[in-house]
């Protein structure tokens, strides 16, 4: 519970940029929201299945979002602000989510979930950071939270039922 309160204070602090791009929904009822504001700043998407959604935002210059979701009910969310940020989501199943929100220069994020009800949060504040979340499984909970500069953060969780939270970095 403490770790979904994270991961939503998280998505609300990344929801500093609201902006507009472009993506590609197939099947039913799927949804991609895109802003963008700054300089060469770009958005690429695919989503197959029913009722996936992607609200991405990205606010600043030559920042990068790939997202790939597959299945039903998976949802992406992600916000950019700063400059070189890159953020990658490759999700396959059902009612997966994740997020992630950076703020700064240089810093690169990926997302990769396979399976069912599994929740994937990034936060990253400051330059030059670097994380990756992998669940494979159902019911998994990862969040990685980077403050500072040249963090490096790794979570990998095969199975079911693993929670699992990396916080590091310098205190502001």
């Amino acid at each position: 519970m403490k770790l979904r309160m994270i991961l939503a204070s998280a998505v609300a602090v990344a929801s500093i940029a609201s902006f507009a791009g472009a993506a590609d929904a197939q099947s039913r009822r799927n949804e991609v929201r895109v802003n963008q504001y700054g300089v060469q700043n770009e958005v690429a998407g695919r989503q197959y299945g029913t009722r996936n959604s992607a609200s991405l935002r990205q606010n600043g210059y030559r920042q990068h979002i790939l997202i790939m979701q597959d299945g039903a009910r998976n949802g992406t969310t992600v916000a950019q602000e700063g400059a070189y940020n890159d953020a990658y989501v490759d999700q396959y199943g059902r009612r997966n989510e994740a997020v992630i929100g950076q703020q700064g220069y240089n810093n690169g994020a990926t997302s990769v979930q396979t399976g069912n009800n599994n929740l994937s949060g990034v936060y990253q504040m400051g330059n030059n950071n670097s994380a990756v979340t992998d669940q494979a499984g159902n019911n998994n909970t990862g969040a990685v939270i980077q403050v500072g500069n040249g963090n490096s953060g790794t979570l990998r969780q095969r199975g079911s039922g693993n929670t699992t939270l990396i916080i590091q970095g310098d205190h502001y």
